[in-house]
């Protein structure tokens, strides 16, 4: 056990943990608790799941450090991280809350990212570790093993105080946001944002959005875009039976290609430069490729419109981002947390060619509608405008 002392807000003590004892003592100490910081160092370029290295643990008084390499069983842990009556406290916690699902398939229950409610008291959004501290606590953290290997034994001092720090200033950042968030009258903001990390689907990627990540898909639409999504779909399931990333059981240039020329046939794709897959996995992709060749028209998804635009709309999606973006600096939101520029063109579109082209999910709903929904609406509508003058800053004004 080793001592810190380096900030009044953070553990004194750290336990390095590599049997069972030291694991029911961490999960007594959290449920003990209420609450407790949470991190994972993990490697995850090489296989479909994760391989944990280390997980980081802060209560108020200390901070654990298990050792999955150790062969502990970290299921008492994991169920710690689903217990609704335990907060997990996370700084951009999802890849590591991907991974309790992924092991317990279970959505964590009570979830506080700081990142997330930094961005919604005028805070960057995405920050950083290191800079949420600073801004928060006026503490520098030393972030010097971002590269480091967490697979290697014994881990080095500098790879334990990297752990520590990690997760050591977590609770004390979460209680200064939470503060902000009680005086702007925003943790049901906050809540809203939170309940997500407890809905399954986001740990279930769909279709669609598998489709999304293969580079190049953009381009496509109508039957095209259904072969990509059901080659996507199936190239996930393959990777995570053999344990291998996706991209490297199958190259994202080739799903394309086969959704392009509509390839169903095992002789089609073995020719293909970059192919590998043989046999029953082979045969399984031509299946997919088949379903989406196969798939009723009226199912097919309708084309985005991506690069079509026409000057007036960008115009416009440029002049309602700038607005919105000074709006949310006036009011203490980050805008990048808000929305996106996707979501700004669901608007200019749904104003300037009607409900049926796009949905604007974004701001339609929750926080966002309350917050910048009104704006929007009046700016599109020709009731506000923008007045600017030399020396003053930019501000709405109701039109006369």
């Amino acid at each position: 056990m080793a001592r810190r002392h380096e900030h009044q807000s953070t553990p004194e003590t750290h336990v390095l943990v590599t049997d069972a004892a030291g694991v029911r003592s961490a999960v007594d100490a959290i449920v003990s608790s209420g609450r407790f910081a949470f991190d994972a160092e993990f490697i995850g370029e090489d296989a479909y799941a994760a391989e944990i290295c280390l997980i980081q643990v802060a209560t108020q008084d200390v901070v654990f450090l298990i050792d999955p390499l150790a062969g502990v069983d970290l299921a008492p842990f994991w169920s710690t991280v689903t217990d609704g009556s335990i907060e997990t406290v996370v700084h951009a916690g999802l890849e590591d809350l991907t991974i309790c699902y992924q092991h317990t398939g279970q959505a964590p229950r009570r979830v506080f990212d700081v990142q997330v409610a930094a961005g919604l008291v005028g805070l960057d959004y995405p920050m950083s570790l290191s800079r949420l501290a600073r801004a928060t606590l006026g503490v520098r953290l030393h972030k010097s093993q971002t590269l480091t290997d967490w697979r290697k034994r014994p881990l080095s001092a500098e790879q334990m105080d990297y752990a520590v720090q990690d997760v050591g200033y977590v609770l004390a950042i979460r209680d200064a946001l939470d503060r902000k968030l009680g005086v702007l009258n925003r943790r049901d903001w906050a809540d809203e944002e939170f309940a997500r990390f407890s809905d399954e689907r986001l740990y279930q990627p769909r279709a669609e959005l598998l489709a999304r990540r293969v580079k190049g898909a953009g381009t496509l639409d109508g039957r095209a875009l259904a072969v990509a999504q059901e080659v996507a779909v199936e190239r996930e399931r393959l990777a995570k039976e053999f344990n291998r990333p996706p991209r490297v059981l199958l190259k994202d240039h080739l799903v394309v290609a086969m959704a392009r020329h509509g390839w169903a046939r095992p002789a089609d794709l073995k020719s293909l430069r970059g192919m590998t897959l043989t046999g029953r996995p082979l045969q399984r992709i031509c299946e997919a490729v088949q379903r989406g060749l196969d798939m009723p028209e009226e199912s097919l998804a309708q084309p985005s419109n991506k690069d079509e635009d026409t000057p007036w709309e960008s115009s416009l999606g440029r002049f309602v981002t700038a607005v919105l973006g000074d709006y949310c600096r006036c009011h203490d939101v980050s805008f990048q947390l808000m929305g996106s520029n996707r979501d700004v063109r669901a608007v200019v579109l749904e104003h300037t060619r009607g409900a049926d082209v796009v949905e604007p999910e974004a701001f339609q709903r929750g926080w966002r509608k309350q917050f910048a929904g009104k704006v929007i609406e009046e700016l599109l509508s020709g009731n506000y405008s923008v007045r600017v003058q030399n020396g003053v800053e930019p501000r709405l004004e109701t039109s006369n």
